[in-house]
């Protein structure tokens, strides 16, 4: 993790009311996805008949369902984790590097958690 202090953030209130916004409808957009999945699992599940047929439909979407539903968990675990930087002031400071991640790149990827340098040296997004 970062040893060095973070460095002033290039965002203003305005940056960070409205990437606090977007996180906010986010996070309440992947709890429904989330849910509406689970809720289509047991549908699922409730509809199944013992043909193979059907069994391996079945099986298929339930995989889908959950591949869609574990994206979905991690982006809102990223997103909640850009609101809590938001609330104690490490938002748009790479956590790397220190360094400000970019007005540009948090307006536009607000769970971004690195700047483009790092994101690019650790392969992640």
């Amino acid at each position: 993790m970062n040893s060095t202090p973070p460095r002033e953030s290039p965002l203003g209130p305005q940056d960070l009311q409205e990437a606090a916004a977007v996180l906010s409808d986010l996070r309440d957009r992947l709890r429904a996805e989330i849910a509406d999945a689970r809720k289509a699992e047991s549908a699922v599940r409730g509809d199944c008949v013992l043909d193979a047929a059907d069994a391996g439909a079945t099986t298929l979407a339930i995989e889908e369902l959950h591949t869609r539903a574990d994206a979905a968990t991690a982006l809102l675990e990223r997103t909640l984790a850009a609101l809590t930087r938001i609330q104690d002031g490490t938002f748009g400071t790479c956590a790397t590097c220190g360094a400000p991640i970019g007005r540009e790149r948090v307006l536009a990827v607000p769970h971004a958690e690195r700047c483009v340098a790092c994101t690019e040296r650790q392969g992640t997004a």
